[in-house]
This record gives C-alpha cells, sequence and structure tokens, in this order.
C-alpha cells in the first residue's frame, strides 16, 4: 500500500474494530465507503476495483462480515458498466447503504436460473444457490444463462420471491434465494465479459482479505507462543516454534505479494488479468491453509475454541480455499492461459 492506502486501512481498521460485528456494515456506510464504486454523478466515490485493496486488509484483519465486496465491488461495478439502466439502484447503494446481493455470479451456481420475456417485460425463474448477505438485500443483481449468452437482471423488493437463509461456516449469512416468474429489469443480454472481469475484482480482492488474515495469524500466533510456557520457557523459545513461526511469515509475505500484484493487474490486458489473478487465487488457498492450520495448532487446544479470534479466521481462510473456484481450478486455468501467450 501507498501512503494514502495506509492512512485509510488505519482509519477503516479503527472503525471496524470500534464496532461490534453487527455495526460493521453501519461503520462503513457512515465512511462513505459503501459507495465505492458508484460514479460521483449518483453520490458515490466512484474509485475501481484494486482501490478496494486498503478496505479489503481492514476487514481482513479485523474479521469484520460486510457486503462490502458483494454490494459495493461487485454489483456496484457491474450495474456501473451500463449507464441508465439502474441508476437509481446505484444512488441508493451510494445513499444510505443499500445493499444489493449477487446471485450466479459463479458459474457453478447459476445452472437453476431461468429468463423469459415477453416484449421488452422479462421474469425469473429457478433457485439461486448461497447468495451472500440476501437477508439483509434490498435489491438482487442476477447473472443469467441465456442460451450461450450471459444476462444480467436486477430484481428490486417486493418483485416476489423466497429466501431461505442459513449460516456460512465462516460466520457469514447467505440464503438459497426462488425466483417464480419473478419480474425483472434486464441490464445487459451480453454480460458475459462484464461478469469475468467482475469475477477476477472479485477474486483479487479475496486475494487481499487472505493476506490480512493470515497476517493476523502470524502476529497473534507470535505473541501467544511468547506468553505461554511449557517446560520452563516460552514456546517461543524451542527453535522448532522458531522454525514453524518463520514458515508462516514467509506464506503471509507471499500471500500479500501476489494479492497486491492481482490488485495491479486488474487495469492490465484480459489475458494478463486472468493468470495473475488465478495465481493469486491458487498461491492464497495453499499458504492460507498452512498458515491457519499451524496457528491452531502452536495454539494448541485454545486454537479449536470459539472465544479466540482465530477459530473465525482458520474458517474464513477454509471458505477462501473454494471460493469462486478451487486451487487446481485456477492452476488448470493459470497453465491455459500461460500456454495461450
Amino acid at each position: 500500500m501507498n501512503g494514502e492506502q495506509h492512512q485509510l486501512f488505519e482509519a477503516i481498521s479503527r472503525r471496524l474494530a470500534a464496532a461490534d460485528a453487527s455495526a460493521a456494515w453501519d461503520g462503513l456506510v457512515v465512511a462513505g465507503v459503501s459507495g465505492f464504486r458508484v460514479a460521483e454523478t449518483f453520490g458515490g466515490l466512484g474509485l475501481v476495483a484494486r482501490e478496494a485493496e486498503p478496505i479489503m486488509a481492514a476487514l481482513g484483519e479485523t474479521g469484520r462480515s460486510t457486503p462490502f465486496l458483494e454490494s459495493s465491488v461487485v454489483a456496484a461495478g457491474l450495474l456501473g458498466r451500463f449507464s441508465g439502466v439502474a441508476d437509481a439502484t446505484l444512488r441508493k447503494l451510494a445513499g444510505d447503504g443499500t445493499v444489493c446481493a449477487v446471485a450466479g455470479i459463479d458459474p457453478r451456481l447459476r445452472g437453476g436460473l431461468a429468463g423469459s420475456s415477453v416484449g421488452e417485460e422479462w421474469t425469473l425463474s429457478g433457485r439461486a444457490k448461497l447468495v451472500l448477505h440476501a437477508e439483509s438485500a434490498m435489491a438482487f443483481l442476477v447473472v443469467v444463462p441465456l442460451g450461450f449468452r450471459v444476462g444480467l437482471f436486477l430484481v428490486e423488493p417486493g418483485a416476489g420471491y423466497r429466501i431461505v437463509g442459513y449460516p456460512t461456516i465462516d460466520g457469514r449469512r447467505a440464503a438459497d434465494v426462488t425466483f417464480a416468474d419473478t419480474p425483472a429489469l434486464l441490464v445487459s443480454d451480453d454480460a458475459a465479459e462484464a461478469v469475468d472481469v467482475a469475477i477476477d475484482e472479485a477474486l483479487a480482492c479475496i486475494a487481499v482479505e487472505a493476506a490480512a488474515i493470515m497476517r493476523r495469524l502470524v502476529r497473534d500466533t507470535v505473541s501467544y507462543t511468547r506468553q505461554r510456557h511449557q517446560f520452563g520457557q516460552t514456546l517461543s523459545q524451542f527453535q522448532v516454534v522458531q522454525h514453524r513461526l518463520v514458515d508462516m511469515h514467509i506464506q503471509a509475505r507471499r500471500a500479500e505479494a501476489i494479492g497486491r500484484r492481482a490488485m495491479e493487474a486488474l487495469d492490465g490486458p484480459a489475458d494478463v488479468r486472468s493468470r495473475i489473478v488465478s495465481a493469486a487465487k491458487a498461491t492464497v488457498a495453499a499458504a492460507g491453509r498452512y498458515v491457519g492450520q499451524q496457528a491452531v495448532q502452536l495454539h494448541g487446544a485454545m486454537g479449536m475454541t470459539a472465544e479466540l479470534p482465530l477459530s473465525g479466521f482458520f474458517k474464513r481462510l477454509t471458505v477462501i480455499e473454494n471460493e469462486l473456484g478451487s486451487a487446481d481450478k485456477h492452476l488448470a486455468r493459470y497453465a491455459s492461459l500461460r500456454e495461450a501467450r
């Protein structure tokens, strides 16, 4: 991060740390970042995805669950690409922190969705699975297969849909959303490229979040081993523990470097962007598993208790490992893009 980004990171971190978990999103709204990607003409900040790095890092360090990535980065970014279609929604995103959940962004979860039209009127049918922050959303941005194309639809409040919510293993809330001839506004009937960009942006943001979690785990584990005594000395004095702490630090630094590189690549050519983002996802998946497991082991029995933040961080890293594609999938994607150069 540069100096300005570091100042934003510190400010957001302090705000998130001071708020309890239920008020974390309200804190970001008050800070003005809910309209992060909304154009200034609609009351937003008018920023691009790569500038979300300090905010994603702060969310990772503090372990707060908010709809910032899904609503302020992905949904606002996609809606902003198609001017004039959803201006009212963009104003709400920037103004009062309205949450726009994204359904079907992961290609693995959009197969059950379908759209049909009568003239210019569209309706959606089917079930969207694992929609994060759906219960608090006032609008849904839905990615739907339309034959060989990809459609993007906006479903507004009161349109008629059913939500079945549940907790995820990393402490967030998600839901299955069932649409039954639900009226929807067509944002674009050819949004495949825009959705691909949005997925890469989300992956880069997740990589930054994961790296921040790893930094926190290294710091907390070092502190614990300096306090915990065994056989008349602190754990940190044992050479084998020192070696494991060094390895954790190295993995966290690797994740931080590739996460930053992925953010920088978002402004580059599509093939370079996708290749580096996939490299980042594969790297943070492996590094996150190592750092998380070592942190739990070095904390001993305390590592698996809900009383320590470690438990939540470990679960979040576990989810990130397969979020928007597994490490194996992204290694294969990286290899295919590299061969195509």
